[in-house]
Parts: C-alpha cells; sequence; structure tokens
C-alpha cells in the first residue's frame, strides 16, 4: 500500500477532511493508496481544538455521506518516522506550513507538495473544503495516470 501525508497546523481541520476524503475516494476508485494526517505545531494544545476533529469537517463529510473512519482519533503531532512511511507528503498551505517544516523538519523539504488553503482565518470551511476537495481530486487523477489506474 502506498502512503500519502497530509499535513496541517493542529491535524484537527483540513488535513482530517483530507485523509478521510482522499481514503474514501481510494476505496471507491480501488486505489492502492492511503492517506493519513499530522499536524505540525508542536504544542498541539495550544491549538485549542475542541475534541478529536473539527465539526467543519465532520458536518462536511456526513453531508457528502462519507464515514469517518478516523473521527474518535484525537490530533496527532509529526514526527520523522510519519514522513519516512510516506511516498507521498502534501502541507495544506505553504504560507502557513513551509516555515514550521523549515523550522522542525528541513531535511524533508525537497519532498513536499503544497496546497494553498488557507485556515479559518483566511477562508470560510464552505470555500476552504471546496478548494481542498478539488486539489484532492486533481492529485487522485494525477496519481491514477501516474500508477497506470
Amino acid at each position: 500500500m502506498n502512503r500519502i501525508l497530509f499535513l496541517c497546523t493542529g491535524n484537527y481541520y483540513r488535513s482530517r477532511f483530507a485523509e478521510e476524503y482522499f481514503n474514501h475516494q481510494a476505496d471507491r476508485l480501488a486505489l492502492t493508496w492511503e492517506a493519513d494526517s499530522r499536524a505540525l505545531a508542536r504544542n498541539l494544545a495550544a491549538t485549542r481544538n475542541q475534541g478529536p476533529i473539527s465539526t467543519f469537517a465532520v458536518t462536511e463529510l456526513q453531508r457528502r455521506l462519507i464515514p469517518i473512519r478516523g473521527g474518535a482519533r484525537h490530533p496527532i503531532g509529526a514526527r520523522r518516522a510519519d514522513f519516512e512511511a510516506a511516498h507521498r507528503i502534501i502541507a495544506v498551505s505553504r504560507r502557513e506550513h513551509e516555515p514550521m517544516l523549515r523550522e522542525h523538519f528541513p531535511e524533508v523539504l525537497e519532498r513536499i507538495q503544497y496546497f494553498e488553503i488557507g485556515d479559518l482565518d483566511v477562508e470560510t470551511p464552505a470555500t476552504a473544503i471546496a478548494r481542498l476537495t478539488q486539489a484532492i481530486d486533481l492529485e487522485i487523477a494525477a496519481l491514477r495516470t501516474r500508477h497506470g489506474v
């Protein structure tokens, strides 16, 4: 199984939606890819997340009738082993996450791909999730083309 790793600040909203949405689509399309997600923030308690996954992500996944497999798991901080296990790595915002990666994981910078999906202070959840879904759909199409699926 190939692994794709989605990164965001708190592993609560954007990267968790990306993980669940990607895995649903991969299953539906019988892809040999599986997603996971992690946080780049060093202090997850400082993010003040309420519960294991954002209500914005849950609401949108439910609206799309996508079962939430990892809904009960709380956010997880990125570790070197996560990068080593991943075949593809995508941070959901270059502006927001490249400085964190540069500071904490400079050895993986050349492996990171970026979307530019803003957090709640930049984009509404409806806009961010629509753009994130589109970016993931394009990523899946590229994976299918590259791997002859």
